[in-house]
């Protein structure tokens, strides 16, 4: 599903006292921060209006390719040349471009809840090595943006190397040099996005997992079936092929004509960056989402809009938007580097991508629906939330409890919250460990037999997928773990997935 692909400053943009406060210590002195706040508080907001009107040398990365792409930065991999794999001192790399670095003043860092531990320290090892600065970052100013209630980093099949050298935790602020440094926590607590008290209330009680049942039964008042879901409505959900599944049935129950435009794509453009489908089939009568905003002053649509297709030719589409007909033309999308000129770090323009503007839109994957605004959502649990923040980013998405339908009922186990997160928002001087006991020669975590929200542990999860790896059938597996055929097949999918 097509995600936000650039932040515009809105014309009628409200310089709240918090925001100004905010810009003025990230601009007027060098200490390193970090803003967060609920979403829909203006964080991206803060980050373009920061790009735009500070003096000072920056550059902006994040973890995933399409969110460096709307923050008109790089990914950080790209820009320090970090491996995909598990980041050590030994894959930081002298960068050929060291004098870029040694000119930075500023480093912004988009979407913080998703850098790994690892990767904050090699982001430090590497600012100091090519500085050649022994200081924290090597003396550049680091602000993070985000907020940790939202999704945590992937780190698919490595768990055991974050066990073995940050004792499982996998947040930034895990990192070492985190602990070593003083970072300012600023937080935007004006929503924007969504006004209705009622359910800014009941977010934030998901936002902190800690909401009652009796508030639970009545965000799932809003349960409906698929069958009487209101049109223009997106339905949110967990996994990929749940989402592929509804969007290529939708269009396949059509009867029109497909017709299919391919994208032009020049420079450095990976398949995991484009804000489009690089060929993108589309229907009369099909579902879709504009991925950009309209470059009229009057902002007839708005990246989000959600449309119904009326008309296509290989030059023309025509799209329905809460009652308005409106011809959409292809889009333009650049992708940036950073270069020297003079003694200024500037952007430079080192790919494109010009294709019409819309993906399928029946539904997409929580995730990537994360930094989105819809005014009609649909959410869809039916196998369940898998990690920290899922289910309180997919609600978030709205903007009011009216047009938030719930597929399938939202159970207490899909408010899933990570201790970590809280110890660390608390102001907890320490993040605890787990406890180790030798038995033998061999040492076990405590926490392995610590079981999660689902009602799996660790070592429930290992001697699981060794079974299942042996073959024993699903109904054994059932009653070796007395668990329901069905949550061993659940089990066995999520931990799939996650390798």
């Amino acid at each position: 599903m097509s995600l936000e692909t650039n932040t515009e400053l809105p014309k009628d943009l409200k310089l709240t006292k918090e925001f100004l406060e905010a810009f003025k210590v990230m601009n007027e002195t060098s200490k390193n921060v970090f803003i967060t706040g609920n979403a829909g508080t203006g964080k991206s907001t803060l980050l373009e209006y920061f790009r735009e009107k500070t003096k000072k040398n920056t550059a902006i990365v994040a973890r995933q390719g399409i969110t460096a792409l709307k923050a008109k930065g790089q990914t950080i991999h790209s820009f320090f040349k970090f491996p995909i794999h598990f980041v050590t001192k030994k894959d930081v790399k002298t960068l050929r471009d060291r004098e870029l670095v040694q000119r930075l003043d500023t480093l912004i860092i988009e979407e913080a809840s998703m850098v790994s531990s690892d990767m904050f320290d090699a982001i430090d090892t590497s600012l100091r090595k090519n500085r050649s600065i022994d200081k924290p970052f090597g003396g550049v100013q680091i602000i993070l943006f985000g907020d940790l209630m939202q999704l945590p980093p992937i780190v698919g099949g490595e768990e055991e190397l974050y066990e073995k050298f940050y004792q499982g935790g996998r947040y930034f602020f895990d990192s070492f040099i985190y602990k070593k440094t003083e970072f300012e926590k600023i937080e935007l607590t004006e929503a924007f996005r969504q006004k209705e008290k009622k359910f800014l209330n009941l977010l934030n009680k998901i936002r902190k997992g800690k909401i009652s049942n009796l508030e639970l039964k009545s965000l799932n008042s809003q349960v409906i079936e698929y069958e009487n879901l209101p049109k223009d409505v997106i339905v949110l959900a967990p996994r990929n092929n749940k989402v592929d599944d509804i969007n290529l049935s939708k269009l396949y129950e059509l009867k029109t004509k497909t017709f299919i435009y391919s994208a032009i794509v020049k420079g450095s453009f990976k398949d995991s960056e484009f804000p489009v489908e690089r060929e993108l089939k589309l229907k009369v009568g099909a579902q879709v989402m504009v991925a950009k905003n309209d470059t009229d002053p009057t902002k007839r649509w708005v990246n989000g809009s959600i449309g119904v297709i009326q008309h296509l030719s290989q030059d023309e589409v025509k799209v329905l938007i809460k009652g308005k007909l409106y011809s959409i033309g292809k889009a333009k999308w650049e992708k940036f580097n950073y270069q020297i000129n003079g003694s200024f770090i500037q952007q430079k323009v080192v790919g494109s991508f010009i294709q019409f503007p819309f993906k399928l839109a029946w539904a997409v994957t929580i995730h990537k629906s994360q930094g989105q605004t819809f005014d009609k959502i649909a959410l869809d649990l039916d196998t369940g939330a898998f990690a920290h923040g899922q289910t309180y980013v997919a609600l978030s998405r709205g903007k009011t409890l009216g047009n938030t339908f719930i597929l399938s009922k939202i159970n207490q186990k899909d408010i899933i919250f990570d201790n970590r997160v809280k110890d660390f928002l608390e102001n907890k001087k320490t993040i605890k460990s787990p406890s180790k006991k030798v038995i033998g020669k061999k040492t076990y975590g405590a926490l392995d037999d610590q079981k999660d929200e689902s009602g799996w542990s660790i070592s429930d999860d290992r001697k699981l997928i060794a079974l299942f790896k042996r073959k024993v059938p699903e109904h054994a597996l059932s009653k070796i773990f007395k668990k329901s055929l069905k949550e061993i097949k659940e089990r066995i999918t999520y931990l799939r997935n996650k390798d």
